[in-house]
């Protein structure tokens, strides 16, 4: 049962690598390879972002076909889309090489990105019908360190062959994907296996070992970025290949924890015994789900956090370099420190969200109006002091709506009944709340501030940018606020316990149900 779960944080792990496309993008801009510009470049990582976030057909795919078939497919999707990649790249460095067109390099960032939401729909879905909520949070962290591990691998082993982590990137699907979706993803009955998991399962454990994990890739990050006892990597290969064996060290221990029941504490008692009240649905499908009213409020609450943390990760060079009078030193710093942090987020929303002291809806409104009195902090003291305090709560912020998405998707509309598309569907917020952030409020603010050459150095660049992004996640609180209300409202029985259902509501038609279940009072229209 454990190393199910082991399989499902491997898998999560190989598809958080479509985050990395930084570590290698520059090599698709090398002008005796295929020396594209930085407008085609942004057109190949835009095409990764769709393809990721797009993945309601892998969500249709889980549903319809179940786990096994989806995962394999996004495996293959996945390792096709990178090859792609990596075979245009080799190709156009030989002499008279075939360099290949911008729409194929798109197709091939759209299959990997494609691939990365199939794995990760299959991920999130099989957890919440096997394992119990502790096991989200370390599902998302996985998804959010997966890049910062792609990077010290690279660091390790591979520098300074960009084209090589590109091969690298497209067969370990094939490698260890493969085998471990095949092998030791669960499926039995559901019940059968949460029963059969108990209270064995180390998740106490677990959370420090990845808090462990996160910790040391900051730590080398940082150092690497502001100090040369690191970089070159070529030259200092032996501390980084040190490095790398410390963090297999630790992820090692993984697998290893289900037999240290020693370290497992009383967190599934103190589960039981809590009395938070959280919603009582029916598992709504699809239809009803899309039809219901808090659907709507959760997917617009959701595209305005998420776009704004979106548009943050896409500025991230242009927003340090601004703040920081033009230097470009601090940029590995600043998204290493997002990144770190994003995991960070996830790791502990994960956690509050499954130990039951608040409503889930509450702690997602609370850290949209946090995150955005955050942006509106750095906004008006942009300092690299501050700088280097916002990024970090940044990044917390927008790891915590991740871990929250999966949490709420399943106590809103149910998790046995199309629960892969509902999670699909959520996903294109992102898309759709970060396009009018990156595509207009970030150019109009930053070119009205840029010089001649087109760069921009100061507090004006970014300013009205991060109001705006402030204003974003001022308005998704508030939705989210309607969220709240909407589920106190509704039936609510103890975390942990039978659903009591109120007489009146007993022997009520199977309409009034559903009415509770998005947000009316039966009756009520």
């Amino acid at each position: 049962m454990w190393l199910g779960f082991c399989a499902l944080a491997g898998c999560e792990t190989l598809a958080g690598q479509v985050y990395g496309f930084g570590l290698y993008s520059d090599v698709l801009r090398r002008p005796e390879g295929l020396a594209l510009s930085q407008e085609a470049l942004e057109t190949v990582a835009l095409c990764g972002n769709l393809g990721q976030y797009f993945r309601v057909f892998g969500g249709v795919a889980f549903d319809n076909l179940g786990g096994k078939v989806t995962i394999v497919t996004g495996l293959l999707m996945s390792a096709a889309g990178y090859l792609a990649i990596y075979f245009a790249v080799h190709f156009a460095s030989q002499d008279d090489g075939w360099r290949a067109s911008l729409g194929s390099l798109c197709i091939g960032a759209f299959l990997y990105g494609q691939g990365a939401g199939w794995i990760e729909t299959t991920v999130i879905s099989t957890s919440m019908q096997h394992f119990p909520d502790e096991a989200i949070g370390l599902l998302k962290t996985f998804f959010g360190i997966a890049a910062a591990t792609g990077s010290l691998y690279y660091a390790a082993v591979l520098s300074p062959s960009k084209e090589g982590l590109l091969l690298s990137l497209g067969v370990a699907p094939l490698l260890f994907g493969l085998p471990m979706a095949l092998g030791g993803i669960p499926m039995r009955p559901p019940e059968a296996r949460t029963k059969a998991l108990g209270k064995a399962a180390p998740w106490n454990a677990a959370y420090g070992l990845c808090f462990l994990c996160a910790v040391f890739l900051c730590g080398h990050s940082v150092i690497a970025s502001v100090t040369t006892w690191l970089r070159p990597y070529e030259e200092h290969r032996t501390e980084n290949m040190f490095s790398f064996g410390i963090l297999l060290g630790l992820i090692t221990w993984l697998p290893l924890l289900a037999f240290a029941s020693s370290w497992w504490s009383s967190s599934q008692q103190q589960k039981e015994n809590t009395t938070v009240p959280h919603l009582a649905v029916q598992d709504l499908s699809i239809g009803e789900t899309l039809r219901s009213r808090n659907f709507w409020f959760l997917f617009l609450a959701f595209a305005c956090g998420c776009g704004a943390g979106i548009m943050t990760i896409n500025s991230m060079g242009q927003l340090v370099k601004a703040v920081d009078g033009g230097s470009a030193g601090l940029q590995p710093v600043g998204v290493s420190l997002f990144s770190i942090f994003n995991a960070s987020g996830r790791l502990a929303m994960g956690r509050a969200a499954a130990s039951g002291r608040f409503r889930r809806t509450q702690l997602f409104a609370g850290a949209l109006l946090v995150t955005g009195l955050v942006y509106v902090a750095f906004a008006l003291e942009q300092r690299r002091s501050i700088m280097l305090i916002s990024i970090p709560l940044l990044g917390f912020g927008y790891g915590c709506l991740w871990s929250l998405q999966p949490l709420l998707i399943a106590e809103l509309f149910g998790k046995r009944r199309d629960f892969g598309s509902k999670y699909g569907i959520l996903a294109i917020a992102a898309v759709l709340g970060s396009t009018p952030l990156v595509e207009v409020a970030v150019p109009y603010f930053y070119n009205q501030y840029a010089d001649d050459d087109g760069f921009c150095r100061g507090p004006g660049c970014f300013r009205g940018s991060l109001l705006t992004a402030a204003l974003s996640c001022a308005v998704g609180a508030m939705l989210a606020g309607f969220l709240d209300r909407s589920v106190q409202n509704a039936v609510a029985y103890p975390l942990g316990s039978p659903i009591e259902v109120p007489s009146e509501i007993e022997s009520s038609p199977r309409g009034q149900l559903e009415a509770l279940a998005r947000g009316e009072r039966p009756g009520h229209s």
